[in-house]
Parts: C-alpha cells; sequence; structure tokens
C-alpha cells in the first residue's frame, strides 16, 4: 500500500509539475494560444497538442531513465553536439525566465492596476526563485502541487456555457496552422526536457506524463473558447484571457492572482536547469544570481515581444532537439526489449521442444 500510495504520489507531482511548465504567463493569459492557435476550430488542435505532448514527455521520461538524468541524456544522444545542445536549451531557459518576468510585472500592472516605477514584483519573485531552486526537482514538485489546482479549477469555472467553435478571425489553412501548434508543443517540450528527463531518472510516475498532455489539452480549448467567445478585442489584447475576465474589476482581480501562480510554476521550471549548469563550478552563486539578472534585463523588452519574436525561435530549436532524440532512440516507446524478450521465450521452449522430440516450431 505505502508503495501504491508513493507511485501516486510521484505521478502526481511529475503532472503538476508539467502541467505548471507549459501553463505559464503566456498560456493562462492567452497570449501564447492565441499566437499558435487558429480562432477557428481550434478543439482539434487542443487534441492533436495534447496527443504530441503525451508522447514527447513519455519520449523524454524514458530517455531520462535509460541515462540517469538529463545531463546523460544528451551525453549519450548528441555526443559530441551535446554541449551545442546543453547551451541552446539554457538560452531558451533563460529567455523563458525573461518572459515569466515581463509576465509578472504586465499582470500587476493590467490586473491590479499597479503602476511601477521599477519592476519589484519581479525582482521579489527572482529572489524567492533564486532559494527554493536549491532544492531542486523536489522544490519544483512542491511549489506547482500548491498552484497548479488553483489554476486548473480556476481554467475550470470558464470552461463550461462558451461555444467552442470559434470564429474566422483571420485566414489561416489547417496545414500552417498544424505546423504553427507542432512548433508550440516543441517549444514547451524542449523546456520542460530537464525537469522530464531528471524525473525519469528517479522513476517518478510516467502516468503523469499522459494525465499532465491531457490537462494542458483541456485548458488550451478553455482558455481559447473564452477568448474566441469575446471577439477581436480579446484576440488583440496583450493578455486576451484577462481582457475577457476584466470586466469585473473583482474577476479581474482573482484572475491576475492564478496568472501570478501559473507564472511562478513555469517561472520555478524554467529556472531548473539555469540553475543546475553551475553545479560544481566556483562562485556559483554568484553565477546563478548573473543568470538571474540577465533574465530580468530580457524581462523589459515586455511579454507580447519576446511571445511574437523570440518564441517561435526557441519551438524551431525545440523541433530539431525532439526529432533528433526520437530518431535516436526511437525504440523507447514500444519496447523493444520487451519484444526481444518474448521472441527469445518462443526460441527456448521451441528448442526444449525439439530436445522432447516435439519439434514444434
Amino acid at each position: 500500500m505505502a508503495k501504491v500510495l508513493r507511485g501516486a504520489g510521484n505521478a502526481a507531482g511529475l503532472t503538476a509539475t508539467l502541467v505548471g511548465t507549459v501553463v505559464g504567463a503566456g498560456f493562462i493569459s492567452g497570449a501564447e494560444l492565441v499566437r499558435f492557435f487558429p480562432s477557428e476550430g481550434f478543439v482539434s488542435f487542443a487534441v492533436v497538442a495534447a496527443g504530441l505532448f503525451g508522447l514527447c514527455f513519455l519520449l523524454l521520461f524514458h530517455a531520462g531513465r535509460k541515462y540517469g538524468g538529463y545531463e546523460g541524456m544528451l551525453a549519450g544522444v548528441f555526443g559530441r553536439f551535446a554541449p551545442a545542445f546543453r547551451a541552446v536549451v539554457l538560452a531558451s531557459s533563460l529567455v523563458m525566465c525573461s518572459s515569466m518576468l515581463a509576465g509578472i510585472t504586465a499582470t500587476v500592472r493590467d490586473g491590479f492596476g499597479l503602476r511601477e516605477v521599477f519592476p519589484f514584483f519581479a525582482l521579489a519573485a527572482l529572489v524567492l526563485l533564486y532559494f527554493v531552486s536549491y532544492r531542486g526537482v523536489k522544490g519544483i514538485f512542491a511549489v506547482n502541487l500548491a498552484l497548479v489546482p488553483v489554476i486548473l479549477l480556476f481554467i475550470a469555472v470558464y470552461a463550461f456555457g462558451v461555444p467552442y467553435g470559434g470564429i474566422p478571425y483571420k485566414e489561416s489553412d489547417a496545414f500552417t496552422s498544424l505546423c504553427s501548434v507542432v512548433l508550440y508543443v516543441a517549444m514547451n517540450a524542449f523546456l520542460a526536457a530537464p525537469v522530464v528527463c531528471d524525473a525519469g531518472a528517479k522513476g517518478q510516475g510516467s502516468a503523469g506524463c499522459l494525465l499532465s498532455a491531457a490537462l494542458i489539452g483541456f485548458c488550451i480549448a478553455a482558455v481559447l473558447a473564452n477568448v474566441t467567445n469575446e471577439g477581436a478585442g480579446a484576440l488583440s489584447a496583450e493578455m486576451p484571457f484577462l481582457y475577457v475576465v476584466g470586466k469585473s474589476a473583482a474577476l479581474g482581480r482573482v484572475f491576475s492572482a492564478v496568472c501570478l501562480c501559473g507564472i511562478l510554476t513555469t517561472l520555478f521550471s524554467s529556472y531548473y536547469p539555469l540553475h543546475n549548469c553551475v553545479n560544481g563550478k566556483k562562485r556559483a552563486p554568484l553565477w546563478r544570481a548573473l543568470l538571474c539578472i540577465a533574465a530580468f534585463l530580457l524581462s523589459v523588452l515586455g511579454l507580447k515581444q519576446i511571445v511574437r519574436f523570440i518564441y517561435p525561435l526557441v519551438g524551431g530549436a525545440g523541433a530539431v532537439f525532439l526529432i533528433a532524440v526520437a530518431v535516436r532512440e526511437r525504440g523507447l516507446l514500444f519496447d523493444e526489449q520487451f519484444f526481444r524478450k518474448r521472441d527469445d521465450g518462443v526460441h527456448s521452449r521451441r528448442q526444449h521442444a525439439q530436445d522432447k522430440g516435439g519439434c514444434h516450431h
């Protein structure tokens, strides 16, 4: 019983962490969903995205289990090219951290109506991030287990009573939309790779990969249904979902608080590889502080600009990364070793039959 409960707890922790990694400022505000998903017929694309998330998470989880974590996976899959891919992952993580900090500033400004001369709230989040990250994956699991249920509950409240057909706000064909969705999944799975691989090395509940993918697909459809139902005004806003909810000042503040929860979950997961990259180096605390400062300075660009111009580049890098892992480790999802063991068993029984004079195949 204790083993079952421990397994369920690990799966719940991984589920919350993966949902929290994806459902950040750009997601819950609707900004990145409007950027990557069509405004009409989005439900089918949300289903496709959920399926792709599940496959990517499982692939990375099993690769991490095979190679003993994220660093082992990079060395085992990419060999001499591992340092280049590691650098791209770190740069992408820095971009994601900066976008979350920009999201904090935008939420405080638009959601709570506080005009900061200096982004003190983003700076305070950085200080919290710096110290909690010393707990590693356990710290990330704890933060996400506390905050992700709040995010899911809020989205679930708005998931019903709105049409899911969408509106033809902009011209787009199915293939272009599909490519955009694939790019979006690749970006998020790429950024989640360090956490997923390290969770796989610890055997922390592979069922969480599929459950998190289903929850992410549900959230995509629910947020887009509300935004498209509101019309062009919401679709062109910097924070589309806030535009929908913010008609009531009280609900706008509740949404802003939930949005901050989403920002913090993604911020912690995005910072995780940056924190680990300086492990074992001299003056590691100073290097971590410099990385935080770099993310803070990049956040000055603003959430909308980062989502519009930098996210697609990260998505392209993520697609290359995931294709390379899938080609190199294509047997992981189909468990070739399992089939080989079954085949060996059949052959051994056949030999036994021959020894007894049966000669059966």
